[in-house]
């Protein structure tokens, strides 16, 4: 008895110790059981998840459906007069259409795609609703006629066999004077759109007319296969061109000629201020040689 007593004794502080661990080790075993397990938190975290993607998404979708539901702007084009089967690329694209859409038009004729009246411009996928309604207008279209293989049904052979009205003959096209001819005119002649005859009529009148037809392929975005196709049809008439006197002439109205560069012009008032009057064109020539090139048919555009 003496033995357990000496062994089981506490002092009070030895006692006040013991108390304290017990209570902190019960305290740890009800934390143990009173904590969520590491299962729940994780479930718990995947369904946060879940409720922010589906949330997301949410979002993107009412974003798409307003951009969907917002009128698209209308492209302002810029149309002239033409012929959709001989508008070039260039006259295209001076009408405000894209790159991608004069390629996919260009694609479509490269492949031998012909158009037969208004209403097949209006088939193209690229060209909207409202770009053909502003196309429309000024789509020049002659009768082009279409491939038919198929055999004439009876209707049609009647009514061919009681049709005694003669054909239209193929309107003719003009040989017209380059000096003379307006832009209504020009734009009947073989791969002439009414852009192209617009900037011939403008060259024309701040060249001072045309002494030769080869002058035409001075214009600008005038190849040599269109000129080719429409040289039959040009002719240079009687009219005098438009000249300059050297010796009186501003500079804005000198360098204003396309035959004449900044730099020639400056040679030009240098000779005036400094030496006098030029007389000839033998003089002005070889003062003009002196900054570059001078085109032979700059003779005609100037007097003294």
């Amino acid at each position: 008895m003496e033995f357990l007593r000496k062994w089981f004794s506490f002092s009070k502080g030895e006692r006040v110790a013991i108390v304290t661990i017990l209570a902190l080790i019960l305290v740890l075993i009800l934390a143990c059981l009173f904590r969520p397990s590491r299962k729940s938190l994780s479930d718990a975290s995947l369904h946060d998840l879940d409720s922010l993607l589906a949330l997301r998404q949410a979002a993107i979708e009412l974003q798409q459906q307003q951009q969907a539901e917002k009128p698209q702007e209308v492209t302002e084009l810029h149309p002239f007069p033409f012929n959709p089967n001989t508008i070039t690329e260039e006259e295209w694209l001076q009408m405000g259409l894209t790159d991608r859409q004069v390629r996919s038009i260009m694609n479509y004729k490269a492949k031998g795609g012909r158009f037969y009246s208004k209403s097949d411009v209006e088939k193209l996928y690229t060209i909207s609703e409202e770009e053909y309604a502003q196309l429309e207008p000024f789509i020049v279209l002659p009768e082009v006629a279409r491939g038919n293989t198929s055999k004439p049904t009876a209707k049609k052979q009647e009514s061919q066999a009681f049709d005694d009205k003669p054909k239209p003959e193929k309107k003719a096209i003009p040989v017209v004077d380059l000096n003379t001819v307006d832009s209504t005119t020009l734009v009947e002649l073989p791969r002439m759109g009414g852009y192209m005859a617009s900037r011939i009529i403008a060259f024309r009148d701040k060249m001072g007319g045309f002494v030769e037809v080869a002058q035409l392929l001075d214009v600008k975005g005038l190849d040599s296969t269109r000129f080719t196709a429409m040289r039959p049809y040009l002719l240079i008439g009687d009219t005098e061109t438009r000249r300059i006197d050297v010796n009186r002439a501003d500079f804005k109205t000198l360098v204003s000629h396309p035959y004449l560069s900044y730099e020639q012009v400056k040679r030009i008032f240098r000779q005036r201020e400094t030496r006098g009057m030029i007389k000839n064109w033998a003089q002005l020539e070889a003062l003009l040689k002196e900054e570059g090139e001078v085109n032979p048919l700059l003779e005609y555009y100037l007097c003294y």
